[in-house]
């Protein structure tokens, strides 16, 4: 499944300039791609991804590109994405 936003996107988010992070960065968008997918489960993937399912994949993309070390959720991430997440009773 593609990615939710692009290297692009994502190094101009991180501020990164060079092209010596972007095998690490493209790793970082499909991982956070994949987890908000997991949570906004109420969005069928069509069309252009909504600007807050962008907006927590760049969350989560900056929080472990910083703390490279720290793979929890980025924060304010959730309250953006429950609003798509398809409940099961």
């Amino acid at each position: 499944m593609a990615d939710l936003v692009t290297l692009s996107e994502a190094k101009l988010w991180l501020r990164v300039d060079g092209d010596d992070e972007d095998d690490t960065i493209a790793l970082l968008i499909a991982a956070a791609s994949d987890a908000v997918r997991d949570v906004a489960t109420d969005w069928d993937g069509e069309g252009d991804a909504p600007d807050r399912l962008k907006l927590a994949v760049l969350a989560r993309v900056a929080v472990a590109f910083d703390e490279r070390t720290n793979v929890s959720p980025g924060t304010g991430e959730l309250p953006m994405l429950t609003p798509l997440r398809k409940l099961e009773v």
